[in-house]
């Protein structure tokens, strides 16, 4: 069995991770994925046959980048199990922000890559029969004020450099108030670190520690989702299957939405957002596992037939408005987002609160991130396809740099894939420019020419 597992481990994955100065990159390769599989490869000729016993060793050297990685494709094989005692230790050591007490050129590639495997440990647990006890899940929650301070500490590190003078200026840096700190709008922002951080904090609130309700949500979803494959209309045509005309995805998740409570406040975007997560780890599990109840091919056309679904809902909000026309609001709700997460204090007490306070457009990036998750698992031309038209699309909708960002990153992930299939894409950032030179003044297209070489620094 352990075997068997070893090999899916080993062909999970088409991508190789590289490091580079300040974001988490993916570098397309046809061969075996060299960090992953000879770690877990080596774990267990050393003797580690488990994936508990893997995970116990991998988490001992969190600090490493490829043992990071190695741990975070661990956990997202859905065909490991891990026993409740490890997700709890897997947890409680990537909740530690010690390790981060210093700045270097691989610092916010480190954060982004080490708030991705917490996602992950966090999500295998919701989806595991545990309940996190209201101290760890305290302590745990406690925690994201200082990765948020890390994260504003590294971002000011990058924006102003690891040169000769950057002693001095970060010495300056440090003695400004918090007030100064809070109005510089910098040119070098990893969104993908804003974005987990705030998704962290809501699968917390959304965790109760005296019933599984979460189970039985589990459970609605994946009744609903069996009938939806059945009647959903749209994509799943194309697979030859007769279906309906006067059924749609949205009413599925209405269905799905009237069923979800949370005993906390939540952010607006999320209950969406979970259904989104649940709808894809149903998806996958029923794909990979070894009862392989549908094939990767449907599972990637059904999935994106609920991507498209729910980003064309988001698209409908910023019809007929113009390019960039949200910009304004997303710099001020993001400076108090960031004071939010640096203030965190007891968990009960902000949990008593108002509804937390989220980034503008928090789910549509969230689903673009899906995407490019999905991009990075699949073989398929016809997905990166669709995806292609899902960034161009929110590229050229974009109402701040927020959405630009994740845009643009799938775009040059793609052009990394295939670089003749999207030769097209320099073209779409230069037709993008110029709009912005046509419809906003010259610096929102000095800010995002900025922005694209900040992202290309990755590939």
């Amino acid at each position: 069995m352990e075997g068997s597992s070893s090999q899916r481990e080993s062909t999970s994955s088409n991508t190789t991770p590289e490091i580079h100065d300040s974001v988490f990159s993916y570098k397309t390769s046809s061969h075996e994925n060299f960090f992953n599989n000879s770690i877990l490869l080596k774990l267990k000729v050393d003797g580690f046959t488990t994936s508990d016993g893997k995970a116990k060793e991998l988490i001992k050297e969190l600090t490493d980048i490829k043992y990071l990685y190695a741990l975070k494709l661990l956990f997202e094989n859905l065909q490991n199990d891990f026993s409740p005692q490890i997700l709890r230790d897997t947890l409680v050591a990537l909740a530690d922000p010690t390790p981060f007490d210093f700045y270097a050129k691989q610092s916010v590639t480190r954060l982004e890559l080490h708030l991705r495997t917490w996602v992950t440990v966090l999500e295998r647990i919701c989806f595991s029969p545990i309940v996190l006890s209201k101290e760890l899940r305290d302590k745990v929650y406690n925690s994201l004020s200082k990765f948020a301070e890390i994260h504003r500490k590294t971002t000011q590190v990058i924006e102003i450099g690891l040169d000769n003078n950057f002693r001095s200026k970060f010495n300056q840096f440090n003695q400004q108030s918090n007030n100064q700190d809070d109005q510089i709008i910098t040119k070098k922002r990893n969104y993908n670190i804003d974005f987990l951080l705030i998704h962290l904090r809501d699968t917390l609130h959304s965790l109760r520690d005296d019933e599984t309700w979460f189970q039985e949500i589990i459970r609605r979803v994946k009744n609903l989702l069996k009938a939806a494959m059945n009647i959903t209309p749209g994509i799943l045509t194309i697979t030859g299957v007769n279906l309906p005309n006067d059924c749609s995805i949205l009413s599925m998740l209405a269905q799905i939405r009237e069923s979800l409570s949370f005993k906390y406040p939540v952010a607006s975007y999320y209950v969406d957002w979970r259904i989104m997560l649940m709808i894809q780890h149903d998806l996958f599990t029923w794909s990979e596992g070894t009862e392989m109840i549908i094939s990767k091919k449907f599972c990637e056309l059904v999935l994106m037939e609920y991507l498209w679904s729910f980003l064309e809902r988001e698209w409908i909000d910023v019809t007929n408005k113009s390019i960039l026309d949200s910009q304004t609001k997303f710099d001020e709700v993001s400076n108090k987002v960031t004071k939010a997460l640096k203030n965190t204090g007891s968990f009960l007490n902000d949990l008593a609160g108002n509804e937390p306070i989220a980034l503008p457009h928090t789910l549509w990036f969230g689903i673009l991130d899906l995407a490019q998750n999905l991009i990075q698992k699949s073989t398929r031309t016809a997905t990166y396809g669709l995806c292609y038209y899902l960034a161009i699309e929110s590229l050229n909708k974009a109402p701040s740099s927020f959405i630009q960002f994740k845009a643009v990153e799938i775009l040059l992930h793609l052009h990394n894939i295939d670089s003749k299939m999207f030769s097209m894409i320099d073209d779409d950032f230069d037709q993008y420019i110029k709009k912005l030179n046509e419809n906003k003044s010259s610096d929102f297209s000095e800010k995002f020419q900025n922005l694209l070489l900040f992202i290309k620094e990755k590939y």
